[in-house]
């Protein structure tokens, strides 16, 4: 009985233990799960946040998909309709956001370092555009069912597509590299909407490179329209087309044309090479604002009329022609004065003053140099003097003394010894017949003459010593000039143009001739000259794509770049009225142009000088110009400025040379420069070049060229600052001869002998120049006798010969008579009128009238003697302030009450005791795993149930939510507002997590007291 008792106890103890155990384990179980749903928490990710209207997901560094764009910055992002990046923060409806921007925006796309708002739009630094529904994508590529923009250089918009160093793919298109699909977009620019790029332009701008700048807006003619073709440009072509259009260039890039999108694709290249700052650009613009003035006759350039009437031939200028031998009315030409070669004063040479110069007989192609003179400071034209030919009997035919006509002088400067001889610098041309183009072949010579006064005070050339080649542009050992182009480079030049070789009847002209002699207050001897620009910067094509060679802004640039670039440019002739193709002729030409303006210093002895060093260009006109003839230099005060002459129809713009023969008949020009050093850093006079420009058709008798300025030594105030301008005047090969004979020009030998003979050149009357110290120059309306090279106190002013009129500037057959500008210039247009339209001309001032003597003032009345001011009144004396009341003292402050003691919180009730866990089983040994099968597809995870409204927060909080093994922690930001989303991290407890855990407290509590009764 005891024994079966024990075991019927000791069953029973064991049945009640598991049952206790079962209360036990229930109790737990629901208390965990009251305290699972104890607390609730708003999820937050810390640094990211995106919210969006319609069911949004935000994850970083995570790749999904979407059904309508993307969005990616070093990571791939989606939802059902919108994607945000890591570092953003960004709230939109079907929206792209990109890091570190913020952004709002209706189907938008924002891109890194920007800030932007736009309704459709797309923005991004460094560059980007915009478009409705596309994604943005940084460093890499993203494609979707509508579009993909590159980030970095990139733009699209609804179906387009744009790449920059990398590819974007869309169902439209593809766009090429480093460009966009709308407008110009280049670094470090912002855009919005369609890009233009703002001008900052400098007038000579030299085109600058697009970027470091914001652009807002499309200009009207590009305005809703994206850029198809500009898909094509590289980035520094786009940048250059956004800022022409954005100036107003009437451009479409939607219509470019490939010829058009090659040329300004190769801008950046030739763009950007290195160029020497020591040498002054004379740029496209520059040329075009001469062009302009020379038309509009404005009075602060043009040259003053002069009545043909009055003109004479010079009178020394009758005498033996050095090449034919006989005595002829030459022709006078290019002349200039021995000169002090530091101030530039005539000298004076035994008391007389000395002028050499170019003459020959017309029509005989005689170009020699002869020795004229008359009485120092003298202005008497009929004084002049020629001790003849220089070179005759030293060069050319030894039996005759004569010279030939294939061995010719040219221009040159002169200056006195000491020993009394002159020094003649001047330029030595051969006529080449052995090279691809036959031309002159000119080097710069130098020759010590020496002469005699006679005793019947007559000069005449005693001998021609150590004359010798100075400089024929070749500065090294090479075959090729590195500063200045060689006779042997020019000649064997070939200018090719698709494949074929281009000749434009001689418009490529070699150049190295003029010197002009100059020395420097340390007595430093240097030759200024017109030369052709060298291998440093070479004639090519590939001038007409370097940008700083046109000046202006970009629009002019864009513009004249076209022109250049166009066969079929064209413009309507003066007389036929018929449209005449130009463009062709004009690429040629520009690919040719290489003007300059060179320099070197001379050493040796001043009686047989040489080379001492080489210079680069001070002036450089390569694409624009390829002749600036006849430098000279004039020093006033501490500054050096140069003038040169040039025929605009040596250069480039044809339209705008023409434009000026239209107005006035010609196109010939002074250009100026300033700069305190000699050999570099010359600026345009007048801001463009422009000094001087004709007033007169070329076949007219008062038609001037090869202006020549010197210093003058008046002391009249009125003369301050100027320098007299001399010419010839009258066109070679009488021209002005020539008259109207059933409309053609004819030449009528009985015609010339009715009307006083030959009309030959001659000097002209000179005339002043007033130059300022800021740069800025005027003609002035004095004018002198012909032939004055001396202007001095004694120097009379000719009133007669100059008018205000323009009928009286011609002869009475020379007015519409035709001629061909070509046989006169070699410029080979066509007849046009030369009667100029209504061209302005400066009066001459009436003499000031001598100011009546001032009236004596009269004496002024003496001032009455001032009252004497009545004393002032005593001031009463200020009453005496009232004592202030005395403050009522404060009512001392009642004490604070103390504060009630805080109730001290009642102890916790001691946990029950946990019961000791069973023993763990001993684990199964695993199963090897089964080889895995392939992963099904991952669903999208559903959208996250909007957590319910969180209950009273002044609840007690239960702990925070465990963290999953694998997960990193989340931080709590307990009562913060996150600044990411504006939500706080505040515990909630639910009323149904503090039910179930009162109801497991009572259920464990149950199963332990039924335990205890059992035992």
């Amino acid at each position: 009985m005891l024994r079966n008792n024990y075991f019927g106890e000791t069953k029973t103890h064991y049945k009640l233990y598991k049952c206790g155990k079962n209360w036990a384990v229930m109790g737990i179980s629901l208390f965990s799960l009251g305290l699972g749903m104890l607390v609730t928490s708003q999820p937050v990710s810390a640094d990211v946040t995106a919210t969006s209207t319609s069911s949004s997901a935000v994850r970083t560094d995570a790749i999904s998909a979407s059904s309508s764009s993307a969005a990616k910055a070093e990571t791939t992002s989606a939802s059902s309709s919108s994607a945000a990046k890591a570092e953003t923060t960004s709230a939109s409806s079907s929206s792209a956001a990109k890091a570190e921007t913020t952004s709002a925006s209706s189907s938008s796309a924002v891109k890194a370092e920007t800030t932007s708002a736009s309704s459709s739009s797309a923005v991004k630094a460094e560059t980007t555009s915009a478009s409705s529904s596309s994604a943005v994508k940084a460093e890499t590529t993203s494609a979707s069912s509508s579009s993909a923009v590159k980030a970095k250089t990139t733009s699209a918009s609804s179906s387009s597509a744009a790449k920059a160093e990398t590819a974007a793919i869309t169902t439209a298109g593809v766009a090429n590299a480093d460009s966009q699909t709308s407008a110009e977009v280049t670094a470090d620019s912002t855009s919005t909407s369609q890009v233009v790029t703002n001008n900052s332009n400098n007038q000579n701008n030299t085109a600058q490179p697009a970027g470091n700048s914001t652009s807002t807006t499309q200009s009207t003619n590009q305005a809703n329209s994206q850029i198809s073709n500009q898909g094509q440009l590289n980035q520094f072509a786009t940048g250059f087309v956004n800022r022409a259009i954005s100036e107003g260039a009437n451009v479409d890039p939607n219509n470019f044309t490939q010829a058009q999108i090659d040329a300004l694709n190769k801008l950046e290249k030739y763009s950007t090479t290195k160029k020497n700052t020591d040498t002054t650009q004379f740029t496209y613009y520059q040329f075009q604002q001469t062009a302009d003035k020379l038309a509009e006759v404005d009075p602060q350039y043009a040259i003053p009329y002069f009545k043909a009437d009055q003109i004479q031939n010079l009178p020394a200028a009758t005498a033996k022609d050095g090449q034919t031998g006989k005595v002829a009315n030459m022709d006078i030409w290019d002349s200039w004065p021995v000169q002090d070669p530091t101030t530039g004063e005539i000298v004076n040479w035994n008391g007389k003053q000395l002028v050499i110069a170019m003459m020959g007989t017309p029509n005989a192609n005689s170009n020699h140099l002869y020795l004229l003179y008359n009485d120092y400071g003298g202005d008497n034209f009929a004084g002049w003097k020629n001790a003849g030919d220089i070179f005759a009997g030293y060069r050319g035919d030894k039996k005759t003394g004569l010279e030939i006509f294939d061995d010719q002088e040219w221009s040159g400067s002169a200056y006195p010894l000491d020993d009394g001889s002159i020094q003649l610098f001047y330029t030595h041309s051969k006529y080449e017949t052995k090279t691809i183009n036959h031309q002159n072949h000119q080097r710069i010579a130098t020759a010590n003459l020496k002469m005699k006064l006679n005793a019947d005070g007559t000069i005449s050339i005693a001998s021609v010593d150590n004359d010798h080649t100075l400089f024929k542009g070749k500065d090294n050992a090479s075959a090729n000039g590195t500063h200045y182009q060689t006779f042997d480079q020019w000649a064997h030049n070939v200018t090719m143009f698709n494949g074929h070789k281009e000749d434009f009847g001689g418009a490529d002209n070699f150049a190295m001739r003029d010197p002009h002699i100059v020395k420097d207050s340390q007595g430093n001897r240097y030759l200024v000259f017109e030369a052709s620009t060298g291998d440093d910067d070479y004639q090519s094509e590939d001038q007409i794509y370097d940008l700083r060679n046109y000046g202006g802004n970009a629009k002019f640039q864009l513009e004249s770049l076209f022109n250049l670039i166009n066969n079929d440019y064209s413009v309507k002739d003066k007389v036929t009225g018929k449209m005449i193709k130009i463009g062709r002729d004009m690429r040629v030409r520009a690919s040719q142009a290489n003007a300059a303006i060179g320099i070197i210093k001379l050493g040796g002895t001043e009686n047989n000088p040489t080379v001492a060093e080489v210079y680069d260009p001070i002036i450089s006109a390569v694409m624009v110009s390829d002749e600036i003839e006849r430098p000279d230099i004039v020093k006033i005060g501490d500054t050096y400025y140069l003038f040169a002459a040039s025929r605009l129809n040596r250069g480039t713009n044809d339209a705008a040379w023409r434009k000026a023969n239209d107005k006035v008949g010609d196109n010939v020009v002074t250009l100026g420069w300033y700069s305190k050093d000699l050999t570099k850093g010359f600026k345009p006079l007048n801001g463009n070049g422009v000094v001087l420009t004709s007033t007169v058709p070329a076949n007219w008798r008062t038609a001037t060229y090869s202006y020549y300025a010197v210093p003058t030594r008046s002391t009249d105030p009125r003369f301050k600052n100027t320098v007299l301008i001399t010419a010839y005047m009258t066109n070679r090969n009488r021209v002005a001869d020539y008259r109207n004979k059933d409309g053609k020009a004819v030449l009528d030998p009985d015609f010339i002998q009715e009307n006083n003979g030959e009309h030959n050149s001659t000097w002209a009357p000179s005339f002043l120049l007033r130059v300022n110290p800021d740069g800025t120059t005027r003609v002035l309306p004095y004018v002198t006798n012909q032939g004055v090279w001396d202007f001095n106190n004694a120097t009379k002013l000719n009133t007669n010969i100059m008018t205000a009129k323009a009928d009286e500037a011609y002869l009475p057959w020379e007015k519409g008579v035709p001629f061909d500008n070509g046989s006169i210039l070699g410029s080979g247009q066509d007849w046009v009128d030369s009667m100029p339209s209504d061209p302005y001309t400066p009066t001459a001032p009436t003499a000031p009238t001598a100011p009546t003597a001032p009236t004596a003032p009269t004496a002024p009345t003496a001032p009455t003697a001032p009252t004497a001011p009545t004393a002032p009144t005593a001031p009463t004396a200020p009453t005496a302030p009232t004592a202030p009341t005395a403050p009522t003292a404060p009512t001392a402050p009642t004490a604070p009450t103390a504060p009630t003691a805080p109730t001290a919180p009642t102890a916790p009730t001691a946990p029950t005791a946990p019961t000791a866990p069973t023993a763990p089983t001993a684990p199964t040994a695993p199963t090897a795993p089964t080889a895995p099968t392939a992963p099904t597809a991952p669903t999208a995870p559903t959208a996250p149930t909007a957590p319910t409204a969180p209950i009273n927060p002044s609840q007690p909080t239960t702990p925070t939510k465990p963290v999953q093994a694998g997960q990193a922690a989340a931080t709590n930001f307990v009562d913060q507002r996150l600044p990411q989303t504006g939500e706080t991290d505040q515990q909630h407890m639910t009323l149904s997590g503090l039910l179930l855990l009162a109801m497991s407290s009572l259920l464990g509590l149950f199963g332990m007291t039924k335990r205890q009764r059992k035992e």
